[in-house]
């Protein structure tokens, strides 16, 4: 059978009923009829005799050797092509007869005959699309005959079978098909698609690169900077396909020769129309005893969201579209319909000072209807745009990178999406949207677990538009977030229900608010016996602060108001209860608190005139009036703002509040977010595959036939390149492809683990210091107590075990005789004076006298004694030591950031920082860890590259090194402050050493680096002083941190400043002789939302061998995607480098933006997964290029001095300068490091 276009490979059979997910080690498949859920690691083994040829290929040899009646996924697809109306096209047409409410409905029904039997013999009388034909025609270009089929089994070594962890058993037969009979096939557009064990996928290989463009890829001048776009694509590698998060929503319209409505979401030909809302917010107050009153702050994104949601609740027309209109956050509408056309918003829609009634809670001043503001003072609504989605899916061919990144940063795509998330909350369980693009099905599906007080952790996915070559694709991804409990019993527990009509009060949070505080020995205020008391329960809110901030603001309903009856018992529309937030607590309980109220308001009856009102106390008036007999009158009341106070039994919690405040344990969200690809991939397909596919089809079609476009996972083509081979001083690591299983002598792991993966025993480092420091022990304490007299001596003992233990690798120290103790350390402390006297406000001697303010208060910041101690110690290190600062607990960045600022920056003496409870187990593999960094500081060389993998970065001309620069930008070290930028670059052929510079960008969020040329010279002079005076002849840029549609800025700004300041400095460091190296520039985005999951245990390389192309449930560490998935126009390509030694790993997306190198993609994949190796204080492989990582530790330490010196530069600077809008220049706030260090890796 043929291939449709986009698919590369034979049509698979239907898969078996049963297939099991596992991924544990060792674990083998038994017949079941349900699914096994094994472990998260590992994977499953076949029980036969004979090895099954999986290998890619074999697939299309085993369907030859036989004829069978086409019944595979694609064929009934095939049916469906010949068809006049089918897809998004013919649903459109058939929606004319329904109500007009449809995203386009301007189409025609259609009057011809869509029949089976019609559509069958159109296909007959235009194309033998029978078996037979199709083989006749395949035999003619290739001989895949069954009989050569056996000759090449025969030539085969005997290996096991390619047995798929979780899902190879029914993928074995959906190999690439990279065959010249695969490439010549009519192009067809119905995919199919498959689902195996819970994950629906694409049955075939995804790649529509054999499409042809009209356009060319655009070469540029030498002195033009713009981005450069692909000149090929990757073939090195062994080849298998993997399975990716991405799904097809529609084939690009300029993809010519091929009918592909079948791929078309059935609103491509909508239309939006845009609005412009504005929420004014009320003028500032009147002034106050003479001061003027500043005005009241902009609105924040979730009231404006409150505001759209009491909007929409009030309007009935807006009420019924809702499913239709989106709201951005900011001050955008999208609505799928005129909103003009409606009374209320009436070409512009203004409402001034809107009113609402006050609903008293307990009937406080119930007599009286009490007018607030609970809107903005105005909302004013206008028609700005009307825009239509069509141009999402025009351009997909395009060669010109400017223009596909317009395409990425357009506004019909943030238009799509805000429009996809209103349809996925069309769904009748609970969903919750947080941030606007993540969403959460609280149904018994769902992921949960309780995490830290009164919370759980749920999964949840989050959606976007991906633009591919030839497609546009929806990329989809699961996410974890942390939420207050609203429910008894959460999904996975035995005793959750999806209806439950229990009601969870907020009384019963606070229960296990304090059930989980008795576990903590810190806890203020509860009694680990028994049920707790209405004493103990106050007692603990009143002194536990965690539970005082966690109900600050929380949201809650109040179920016993019936919103469908007016306060005389008549009936009305039925409202959506409205939410209050919680202020605090009440200093009353509802027993001792009394208020007045009237007979008619206890009896639900209209007001009368001259009713006398009596007492009531809170717990009778909710047993008369609500008939709510509380069971907890003792325990204080909840204030929702004003005099509206509640029983807490009586409130209930808003599902879907995102937790406040700080995540504690981080352990606990690394292990719930931690699933294996399997796992991942499953939960996805089960939370967010069925929504999607819901929100993309028409409510018509979900009653007819099944929507013609498989929303799957895609299969893509990958490549899983060789490692690099690594070099110690007298040994190597290599890495050899072995079949997966494959047992190391003498360990537990398995061969595959062991790529990217080295252990230092028996490895000396290349080069250490050739002179003998010592290190001198530093104990820093943040009190005025002393450590215990044997603690000092214990601090010796396992310095003198560190030093033996780094001698094995090579690094020699001595010991000094006895560690120094500083106690007191801390960072500039914050001081408060001038307050008006002893009493403050009203003090005695204030400014004012008695009651007066007493004077503004004068803040400053003062150093610790332990800071003088310290400081006194740094200027007087003897010669030849490394200090070693030891913590006595970990999280105290204050005190971390304040040493680095002295010992690096003001005093530059070499050091590094760990902790004791780590130092003291005397662990020598700690200890190794910790002299990696140390022997970079100090100059030395760990490991490097072999040298046949460093040729790859010599100048065959001039046997010189490339040089390899590394960039990144951090934002906000401090609120509103400006950005820091760092620039690293390497020294010499070994690549292990890059000392770098930072500095302070010009403006808060600043993302460019437009005055990189200023640190360049240092780079170029140190790669000057190691290799005999001369310069780099190539250079290789790595620009971490820039998004997809910043390359172009990045390309003007940077790369344009970066060769200005090479030709200008170098020429000056080679004595005015030009100087012009050829540049290219990589820009790398490691957070991605991009996912692979292997299908394959093996595959066959170049050599026609079975190796391993899955490791730990992940893919391989080398595996490439540069096709499916990546972009028409730029040189782009994912790389998995790294081991995921927990969880499913992360590739890391390389976009080659300028090459005036003309590196081929083979090249620059090779020698980014090399540099992958070659991070300097790590035994493994990690997942981003070692230029970038060095790069993001620079900033960060930059990020770290800014800190630690910001509060007392600031002070300083207030001081000295009496101006009232002066600015702190960039040298007080972040000064240079200290020129002793300059030219090391001092923020390794």
């Amino acid at each position: 059978m043929s291939a449709p276009v986009g698919f590369s490979g034979s049509v698979p059979p239907p898969p078996p009923a049963v297939v099991t997910d596992s991924v544990a080690k060792g674990e083998k498949k038994k017949k079941s009829k349900k699914p096994k859920e094994d472990g998260a690691e590992g994977a499953e083994k076949k029980k036969s005799k004979k090895p099954k040829d999986d290998s890619p290929g074999s697939a299309e040899k085993k369907k030859k050797s036989k004829k069978p009646k086409d019944d595979s996924p694609g064929s009934a697809e095939k049916k469906k092509k010949s068809k006049k109306e089918d897809g998004a096209e013919g649903t459109e047409k058939k929606k004319k007869s329904k109500k007009d409410d449809s995203f386009s409905s301007t189409e025609k029904k259609s009057k011809k005959d869509d029949s089976p039997s019609s559509t069958e013999k159109k296909k007959k009388s235009k194309k033998d699309d029978s078996p037979s034909s199709t083989e006749k025609k395949k035999k003619s270009k290739k001989d895949d005959s069954p009989s050569s089929t056996e000759k090449k089994k025969k030539s085969k070594s005997k290996s096991k079978g390619d047995a798929v962890a979780g899902v190879a058993a029914s993928l074995s037969e959906m190999s690439i098909g990279d065959s010249e009979a695969d490439k010549s096939v009519a192009i067809e557009t119905a995919h199919g698609a498959v689902e195996v064990d819970g994950i629906a996928m694409s049955a075939k290989a995804f790649d529509m690169t054999e499409v042809k463009s009209a356009e060319e890829t655009p070469k540029y001048g030498a002195n033009e900077y713009k981005v450069c776009g692909r000149l090929d694509y990757g073939t090195k590698g062994t080849k298998v396909d993997v399975l990716t998060n991405h799904l097809v929503l529609s084939l690009g319209d300029d993809v010519t020769g091929v009918k592909n409505s079948e791929l078309d979401p059935w609103w491509k030909s909508a239309f939006i129309f845009t609005y412009h809302i504005g929420f004014k917010t009320p003028a500032a107050p009147p002034a106050r005893n003479g001061r003027s009153m500043p005005p009241p702050p902009p609105l924040s994104k979730p009231k404006k969201y409150e505001l759209i949601e009491a909007l929409f609740a009030e309007d009935e027309t807006l009420y019924k579209y809702k499913d239709r209109i989106a709201f951005n956050g900011e001050e955008t509408l999208y609505s799928h319909v005129p909103l003009e056309e409606f009374t209320l918003f009436d070409g512009c829609w203004d409402i001034s000072n809107k009113q609402k009634n006050k609903i008293s809670v307990v009937g406080l001043n119930s007599g009286k209807k009490t007018q607030i503001n609970e809107l903005a003072s105005q909302v004013v609504l206008k028609f700005v745009s009307k825009v239509g989605l069509a141009d999402i899916y025009r351009g997909t061919l395009g060669k010109v990178p400017e223009d596909q990144e317009d395409k990425m940063s357009a506004p019909e795509k943030a238009i799509f999406l805000s429009l996809l998330g209103v349809k996925l909350m069309q769904t009748n369980d609970p969903i919750f949207q947080v941030h606007g693009n993540k969403f959460f099905v609280f149904n018994k599906y769902s992921r949960t677990t309780p995490f830290q007080m009164g919370a759980y952790l749920m999964h949840g996915f989050t959606v976007s538009l991906r633009y591919a070559y030839g497609s546009v694709l929806l990329n989809t991804v699961n996410v974890a977030m942390p939420f207050y409990k609203h429910t008894k019993y959460l999904p996975g527990d035995p005793k959750f229900k999806e209806d439950e009509k229990t009601q969870f009060s907020l009384l019963d949070w606070i229960f296990e608010c304090y059930q989980t505080a008795a576990l903590d020995r810190n806890s203020r205020g509860v009694d680990t016996k028994g049920t707790p008391s209405a004493n103990s329960i106050n007692f603990f809110v009143d002194k536990n602060n965690d539970v005082k901030d966690l109900l600050k603001g929380l949201k809650v309903y109040r179920p016993y108001i019936n919103y469908s009856v007016n306060p005389d018992g008549t009936s009305k529309p039925p409202k959506k209860q409205k939410s209050k937030g919680i202020v605090g607590f009440a200093r009353e309980t509802a027993d001792s608190l009394k208020f007045n109220v009237t007979p008619s308001d206890v009896a639900n009856k209209l007001a009368v005139a001259n009713e006398k009102p009596f007492k009531m106390s809170i717990t009778e008036y909710f047993a008369k009036k609500y008939n709510i007999k509380l069971k907890y009158p003792g325990v204080k009341l909840v204030s929702l703002g004003g005099s509206n106070v509640v029983p807490p039994e009586c409130l209930t919690i808003v599902p879907g509040q995102k937790l406040k405040g700080q995540i504690k344990d981080e352990k606990a969200v690394i292990d719930f977010t931690a699933l294996r690809p399997g796992e991942k991939f499953k939960a996805i397909n089960k939370l967010a595959l069925p929504l999607i596919k819901k929100a993309l089809t028409p409510d018509e079609e979900k009653v007819q036939a099944p929507h013609n476009s498989d929303y799957t996972f895609l299969k893509v083509p990958s490549r899983v390149i060789d490692a690099p081979v690594v070099q110690f001083s007298k040994s190597t690591v290599e890495y050899v492809d072995k079949p997966f299983g494959t047992k190391v002598a003498g360990s537990k792991v398995q061969h595959q683990e062991t790529k990217g993966n080295w252990n230092l025993v028996g490895h000396e480092f290349i080069e250490t210091p050739k002179n003998k420091l010592t290190i001198r022990p530093v104990c820093i304490g943040d009190s005025d107590r002393a450590p215990p007299g044997d603690v000092l001596n214990q601090i010796r003992e396992s310095v003198l075990k560190f030093a033996s233990d780094v001698a094995k690798v090579g690094v020699d120290f001595d010991v000094a005789d006895k560690p120094v103790l500083i106690n007191n350390f801390d960072s500039p402390r914050r001081k408060v004076s001038g307050c008006g006297g002893r009493g403050g406000r009203g003090g005695r001697g204030g400014r004012g006298g008695r009651g007066g303010f007493g004077g503004r208060p004068q803040v400053s910041f003062e150093i610790t004694p332990g800071e003088e101690d310290l400081c006194n110690l740094l200027q007087n290190v003897p010669a030849n030591s490394y200090v070693l600062f030891i913590l006595p607990k970990a999280n105290q960045d204050t005190v971390y950031n304040r040493l680095k600022y002295l010992a690096d920056l003001k005093y530059g003496v070499i050091n590094s920082c760990v902790l004791w409870n780590n130092l003291r187990k005397n662990s020598a593999q700690y200890n190794v860890n910790v002299v990696m960094k140390m022997n970079l500081k100090l100059q030395g060389v760990n490991h490097s590259l072999a040298n046949d993998d460093l040729k790859l970065l010599m100048d065959e001309a001039t046997g010189l090194p490339f040089m390899i620069l590394g960039a990144d930008v951090t934002h906000y070290p401090e609120e509103d402050q400006n950005s820091i930028s760092a620039l690293v670059g390497s020294i010499d052929g070994k690549f292990a050493q890059f000392p770098g510079s930072y500095m302070l960008q010009d403006g808060p969020g600043e993302e460019s680096i437009a005055g990189i040329g200023n640190m360049v010279y240092d780079r170029l002079r140190i790669y000057s002083e190691h290799n005999m005076g001369q310069l780099p002849p190539k250079i290789l840029f790595y620009r971490d941190g820039t998004s997809e549609s910043q390359f172009s800025e990045i390309v003007k700004v940077e790369v344009k400043g970066l060769k200005e300041a090479l030709r200008k400095f170098g020429s000056k460091l080679l004595g005015g002789k030009k100087y012009d190296p050829p540049v290219t520039t990589i820009s790398v985005v490691k957070r991605n939302q991009v996912r692979f999951m292997p299908l394959h245990e093996n595959a066959e390389n170049g050599n026609s061998e079975s190796v391993a192309v899955q490791s730990m449930g992940n893919v391989m560490p080398g595996t490439v995607v540069d096709r499916g998935i990546t972009s028409s126009a730029h040189f782009d390509f994912f790389l998995q480098s790294q081991q995921a030694l927990k969880g499913t790993g992360v590739p890391c997306h390389y976009w080659c933006i300028y090459d005036e190198n003309e590196f081929t993609s083979d090249y620059l994949q090779q020698v980014t997964h090399s540099l992958c190796y070659v991070f300097g204080r790590s035994s493994t492989s990690i997942k981003v290029a070692s230029p970038v990582y060095y790069a993001d530790l620079l900033c960060e330490r930059g990020a770290q001095y800014f800190k630690a010196n910001f509060n007392a530069a600031k002070q300083e600077f207030v001081k000295t300068n009496k101006q009232k809008d002066a600015v702190l220049p960039a040298g007080l706030l972040l000064p240079a490091v200290n020129k002793k260090v300059q030219d090391i890796m001092y923020y390794i």
